[in-house]
């Protein structure tokens, strides 16, 4: 009986890994174009239009914004305080160029001395600020009867500070 053999031993057979390297070359081909178009659509993007009005001066922004407060007729003291405060910090920016903005009270009161402001809109000013705190953090009420009063002395404080016409042609020049 020759011509029956044994079975033979099974085989070891793994994954054929031939197809990685081809699937890794791909991929970086994929990469490579995708960086390659991002980079020259950046290259290649139409300049963006260039705001041709310019901003409108510190006051006339924060009239109109006291304005629209006004007209709103807020009775939620808090809300009433956020906005108006928010209001003179961005006016203070805007005219003195200190960033009242990200400031704190604390931090704003010793500024606010330093500026060239009246005697009676200064500490009239510090004790707004001092008033406000309260009320926009702490829940504390609001005196509804003053608060009309507040946004009549924030709209002097800025027709009080707008400069005249000659300071400003004069800023312009400089």
């Amino acid at each position: 009986m020759k011509d029956i053999h044994d079975i033979k031993p099974l085989l070891a057979v793994g994954i054929d890994w031939g197809w990685l390297p081809w699937l890794l070359a791909i991929l970086v081909a994929v990469v490579v174009i995708l960086l390659v178009w991002r980079w020259w659509r950046r290259r290649h993007r139409p300049p963006e239009a260039i705001a041709t009005e310019p901003l409108p001066s510190p006051e006339t922004e924060a009239l109109a914004a006291l304005e629209a407060l006004a007209a709103g007729g807020s009775a939620d003291g808090k809300r009433f305080y956020f906005d108006l405060t928010a209001i003179l910090k961005r006016y203070l920016e805007r005219r003195y160029e200190i960033p009242a903005a990200e400031m704190t009270v604390e931090e704003l009161l010793p500024q606010v001395a330093r500026l060239p402001l009246a005697g009676d809109l200064a500490e009239p000013l510090k004790a707004l600020c001092r008033l406000a705190e309260p009320i926009k953090f702490a829940d504390a009420a609001a005196d509804p009867e003053k608060m009309p009063a507040d946004l009549a002395f924030v709209r002097q404080l800025v027709q009080r500070t707008t400069p005249e016409p000659e300071e400003v042609a004069g800023k312009l020049e400089t």
